[in-house]
């Protein structure tokens, strides 16, 4: 599984914006790709080593909403996420969940050098957190399930 794409969504949430476009600029800093879901399809063919390839793009949505399951809940259902057939897409809620409690334990923390030099002062981090925890907003975090089968 991994990010992908642009995150879009509802809310007035300037900040948490900005900072997620910060994280993803100091991950490309340090010769990361942030968004590598968009790219591992073609990156996975290119090496010639797998005679299958599937991808499938998810939404979870992230944010702050009042009927969210538990994070145990949500970190087992994410588990079968795989392993079931139907609507992927109707069980990304957890997962959702999961990467919401993620992001917001990310304020909480120690900020990186690295990210105070591209600008997630203080200040911001402040915001981000009010953002976080005052009225709803959404934000869809598309994700890719990847399934590979090497030649034989």
């Amino acid at each position: 599984m991994a990010i992908g794409g642009e995150i879009a969504g509802d809310g007035n949430v300037a900040a948490v914006r900005t900072a997620f476009a910060l994280l993803c600029k100091y991950w490309e800093s340090n010769d990361q790709v942030p968004r590598v879901g968009t790219q591992l399809e073609s990156w996975l063919r290119q090496t010639g080593e797998f005679g299958e390839v599937n991808v499938h793009k998810v939404i979870a949505p992230v944010g702050n909403t009042s009927s969210e399951p538990a994070a145990a809940a949500a970190a087992s259902m994410a588990q079968n996420l795989v392993q079931q057939e139907g609507s992927v897409s109707s069980k990304c809620k957890p997962l959702g969940l999961t990467f919401t409690n993620s992001f917001r334990r990310s304020f909480s923390a120690e900020t990186h050098p690295g990210l105070l030099a591209l600008g997630f002062t203080p200040e911001l981090k402040g915001q981000c957190t009010e953002e976080m925890n005052a009225s709803e907003w959404r934000m869809d975090l598309p994700l890719y399930l990847v399934w590979a089968q090497k030649f034989a």
